[in-house]
């Protein structure tokens, strides 16, 4: 069967640090590669925030991998990953197969207002509203 385009994104453990963080990713690149799969991208995005707690977690290192498998190779790539103690939650999502590939993920944008205080800015604004 023909390789397909998937991309995975990985939500490791944060005790693991950032040398297990990549020892991690490198592991789940070669079960790809062993699987007779090509990976050709992978983006550390380093430790952010859950939106909620996984495993008594609040945050998590997130490793997005593209890369190119038959089915019968996601699958046992998938198997391994729920098998890994580092590994807190992963989704793959199978790509367009003329899909650009993902641009490198930019820094955190912060929201401020012009001088940089926006916890003062929306307490004023609750509080004229409650003077309303």
């Amino acid at each position: 069967m023909a390789d397909r385009r998937y991309e995975s994104l990985v939500l490791i453990h944060p005790d693991q640090g950032e040398a297990g963080m990549k020892e991690t990713a490198a592991r789940i690149r070669t079960l790809v590669e062993g699987q007779g799969g090509t990976v050709t991208q992978i983006q550390e995005w380093g430790q952010r925030d859950l939106s909620y707690l996984i495993g008594k977690q609040r945050r998590a290192y997130y490793v997005l991998l593209e890369y190119r498998v038959a089915p019968a190779g996601l699958q046992e790539v998938e198997r391994n990953l729920k098998l890994m103690d580092a590994v807190l939650r992963f989704v793959s999502v199978r790509q367009d197969e003329n899909a650009p590939p993902t641009p490198p993920r930019s820094e955190v944008r912060h929201f401020e207002q012009d001088d940089g205080d926006l916890d003062t800015d929306l307490e004023g604004m609750v509080d004229e509203g409650l003077e309303r």
